[in-house]
């Protein structure tokens, strides 16, 4: 039961921030108007708050979720909430649903069952390699300063920044896995763990990462690259961080999750 609930509590989360983030699409009309002017402005108010929130939570079922879960598992539920992005954001938004939405989703949802079923059944931390450690976490860090050196194009930077952001994303979801395979859930020791910090600097980067891709090129270059990387990145920290291997199933999972998420972010033309 605990490897199901653990599932429920990834599937959770990521609907959790999709949803959020369609909530707040819905709700964005408020934003530049005056509350006596604009019938709707209260309601609107209320739908972005609520996106808001169930954004800012998705980090609570994903602590669930990883205390049995390893990184890259949990990591790759972002392609669950790419599908409900989709069929959520046509609902409520009346947003086109294209019909190979359906088939690729349908990928996702397989990969991440495969995923799952032939994991690793070890769920704690193992030694780490504190070198590794390290440069796991200064990646993205050094990648985002690259990316304001030199002449590079506009998609090149866009790709760059995308990445710094996805790769930040999945650096979360392994700090905040030593922060709950150290501490369990005890909150309040969190704040004596550098993972914490970690894991706060990470979203940060992660946010201005996403802003200054958006800013040199188009949501069509930077939501593929900014997804896969959220989900491959943490592949890297369970073999490179946690000395977990991966065998041939869960290695053609991710594939089959990389290329829907890939293929249905870009048919949104």
């Amino acid at each position: 039961m605990d490897i199901v609930f653990s599932v429920f509590m990834a599937a959770t989360a990521y609907f959790f921030l999709s949803f959020g983030f369609v909530l707040q699409k819905k709700g964005i009309g408020w934003i530049g108007k005056n509350p006596g002017s604009d019938k709707d402005f209260y309601k609107n108010l209320a739908i972005w708050i609520t996106g808001f929130i169930l954004m800012n939570i998705y980090g609570v079922p994903s602590a669930v979720a990883l205390k049995v879960l390893q990184p890259h598992i949990v990591a790759s539920f972002a392609g669950w909430g790419i599908v409900v992005l989709v069929f959520f954001s046509n609902f409520f938004l009346k947003e086109k649903l294209n019909r190979s939405d359906y088939f690729y989703s349908m990928l996702i949802i397989a990969g991440i069952i495969f995923l799952t079923i032939f994991r690793d059944n070890s769920d704690q931390v193992q030694s780490v390699n504190s070198l590794s450690v390290i440069m796991f976490f200064l990646f993205p860090i050094l990648l985002f300063v690259a990316g304001f050196y030199g002449k590079k194009s506009h998609w090149i930077r866009t790709v760059l920044f995308a990445t710094v952001s996805g790769c930040a994303a999945g650096a979360m979801v392994v700090a905040l896995k030593f922060l709950v395979a150290g501490y369990d859930y005890r909150v309040r020791e969190y704040f004596s763990s550098p993972y914490l910090y970690l894991y706060i600097f990470a979203a940060l980067l992660s946010f201005i990462a996403l802003q200054f891709a958006l800013k040199n090129g188009l949501m069509i270059t930077t939501g593929p690259v900014q997804y896969t990387s959220n989900i491959i990145y943490p592949v890297i920290g369970s073999y490179f961080v946690f000395n977990q291997y991966l065998n041939v199933i869960q290695l053609f999972s991710i594939i089959l999750i990389v290329m829907g998420v890939t293929k249905i972010l870009k048919n949104r033309k």
